[in-house]
């Protein structure tokens, strides 16, 4: 372990310094840059745009997922899900058994949110539990959410549980499928329904995720074994180095350009994307007003905006700078993804009228977080700055995402196989 721990202080400072190098345009990839998908023009620049500017209706002569050709990035596994013969509604483990929201009030929003690991989720559903029935995670078993790959039967199910159940919060809580619809499509998919999700800082997501399995660094700076260990498997999917974009692409192998692309391109589908630094703002003079929540602490315009801040010990304090560095590096694709969840987050905020939103750091992340854990001091370019001037230059490519959303708007109605809590058992 010695011998490794010598290694390491050798060979990571000039693989950091390499990288770093190509950092001066801060996107760990390039969009496009392999024949996936066509130029860097988004979908209404600068700003996100309306619904019925990127909504795709499918067309009935896709009606099969099979009729579309399907690039590898968005196979998975064909094992079928063995289907319960009782499977029906049922209330699901966490759900506030309130009466708030039943019946149903068809003036209300249902919100959709995707809860991905140890990104303030369970925050979020605390709040929605206050006001409203809400679940913090999904059960596949007992037909409450995951129950088509066709968007049109999943929104139906989702409509049809808030109007016999009251259930006017669902949370999706697991790794999606590549050619799973969240968020939908179509407009008559999304029709009463509000899809958000929430995003930190990846190197905050990871020392939430160090001290849930009580890291502690150890002696001499050596790494500890799972950082160098490729998991895989069900329950690795909880536990794999940048789970943001793996959630959000599917990705279960190496990520790669296209896996980054699914993900950026999901998000420009997400109603309110919520950012660390924006999660105040969005939930006060967002979500809140949504369905008039109000008399809570949580949802008062007079709360502090801004990032919060942990009181916690950072396990990574104490550990080598170059093991960190080397972790930092690694998760270097979920730093592109983080910044351009910032970009959008500030801009649907922006377009929503939303006057107090905490002021944006235009560093770039993963240069900020290495000046913040190493010794290293770098300069960032102007055209790399994190902010809505650039924001062309962290959209994934337009034709990428428009192929994308005639898949997920066209499967077929077959129950999906997923990876995560709630998941049916495969045949």
């Amino acid at each position: 372990m010695t011998r490794m721990s010598s290694l390491l202080k050798l060979v990571i400072p000039i693989l950091v310094a390499f990288l770093v190098g190509l950092q001066f345009n801060p996107l760990f990839f390039r969009s496009g840059s392999n024949g996936s998908g066509g130029s860097h023009d988004c979908i209404g620049c600068p700003y996100l745009p309306q619904r019925d500017t990127y909504a795709y209706t499918a067309s009935n002569s896709h009606s099969n997922v099979d009729d579309i050709k399907q690039p590898s990035y968005l196979k998975w596994s064909t094992n079928k899900p063995r289907i319960p013969h009782n499977w029906t509604y049922a209330t699901p483990m966490f759900v506030n058994p309130s009466t708030k929201g039943f019946p149903p009030d068809p003036n209300k929003t249902v919100i959709v949110h995707y809860h991905m690991q140890h990104n303030a989720g369970t925050s979020f559903y605390q709040i929605a539990r206050q006001f409203t029935v809400a679940t913090r995670a999904c059960w596949q078993t007992s037909k409450h959410c995951s129950v088509s790959y066709n968007e049109e039967v999943e929104a139906d199910n989702i409509r049809d549980n808030y109007e016999q159940h009251g259930l006017q919060y669902v949370s999706y809580e697991y790794m999606l499928p590549p050619r799973f619809p969240l968020p939908f499509v179509s407009e008559s998919a999304r029709e009463g329904l509000f899809f958000t999700t929430i995003m930190r800082n990846p190197m905050n997501r990871l020392i939430t995720w160090a001290r849930s399995k009580r890291y502690t660094p150890h002696q001499r700076g050596a790494p500890p074994e799972n950082f160098w260990k490729d998991v895989n498997g069900k329950s690795g999917i909880y536990e794999r180095e940048n789970l943001n974009v793996r959630w959000l692409s599917g990705a279960l192998e190496t990520i790669t350009e296209d896996h980054v692309n699914i993900a950026k391109c999901r998000l420009q589908l997400f109603d309110l994307v919520i950012v660390d630094t924006t999660y105040d703002a969005a939930v006060n003079d967002v979500v809140c007003p949504l369905n008039n929540w109000q008399g809570s602490t949580f949802c008062n315009s007079t709360n502090s905006r801004g990032e919060h801040k942990s009181k916690k010990i950072n396990p990574f304090n104490e550990t080598d700078s170059h093991f960190v560095g080397a972790w930092i590096e690694r998760l270097r694709p979920s730093f592109e993804l983080y910044d351009y969840a910032r970009i959008l987050s500030y801009a649907q905020l922006k377009e929503r009228g939303v006057k107090d939103i905490p002021e944006m750091s235009e560093v770039p992340s993963y240069i900020d977080t290495l000046e913040r854990y190493t010794d290293l001091k770098l300069n960032t370019p102007k055209e790399s700055l994190v902010n809505l001037k650039n924001i062309g230059r962290f959209h994934p490519p337009k034709k990428f995402c428009n192929s994308l959303k005639k898949v997920w708007g066209s499967n077929a109605d077959e129950v999906p196989y997923i990876n995560g809590i709630g998941a049916l058992d495969p045949r």
